[in-house]
C-alpha cells in the first residue's frame, strides 16, 4: 500500500481532470452492468457469483461511483481497494476497478504535492486503513 502511494507520488505529474474522473466512472459503471445479453461474457459474472454477493458487488460500485463523483478520496479509495480482491470479477471488471484506483491514487498524489491539506489528510486515512 505504501508502494502504491509512494509510485503515485512519483507518477503524479498532472492531476486528473473532471473529465478523467468522470470517465473512471462511467467505466466502473458500465463494466458492472448486468448483461443484458448472453453473448457478453465479460459484463457481468453472475453465473458464477451468488446472488448476494453480486448484490454487495453492486452496492460496493455504487459507492465508489458516488464517492469519484463527490472526491471522497478515502472512500473511493477503500471501496475499489475491496472490490479488486472480490472472486469471480471479470477482466473488464477488474481492469475499470483499478484503473479508477490508480486515478483517485493520482489525484491524490497531485493535490497532495501542490500543498493541498485535504489530500494529505486523505493519503494518511488511507494508509492507516491499509494497516488494519
Amino acid at each position: 500500500m505504501i508502494l502504491a502511494v509512494s509510485s503515485a507520488f512519483f507518477l503524479a505529474t498532472v492531476g486528473c481532470g473532471k473529465n478523467e474522473k468522470a470517465r473512471n466512472a462511467e467505466e466502473l459503471e458500465r463494466a458492472f452492468k448486468p448483461a443484458t445479453d448472453a453473448a457478453k461474457p465479460d459484463t457481468a459474472n453472475t453465473a458464477n457469483t451468488a446472488p448476494s454477493e453480486a448484490g454487495q458487488i453492486q452496492e460496493s460500485v455504487n459507492r465508489a461511483v458516488s464517492a469519484l463523483k463527490t472526491n471522497g478520496y478515502v472512500e473511493a479509495f477503500v471501496t475499489l481497494r475491496t472490490l479488486q480482491a472480490a472472486p469471480n470479477l471479470t477482466l473488464d471488471q477488474y481492469a475499470a476497478v483499478a484503473n479508477a484506483r490508480l486515478a483517485v491514487e493520482k489525484e491524490l498524489a497531485a493535490k497532495a504535492l501542490a500543498g493541498d491539506p485535504n489530500a494529505q489528510r486523505a493519503i494518511e486515512a488511507i494508509k492507516g486503513a491499509s494497516r488494519r
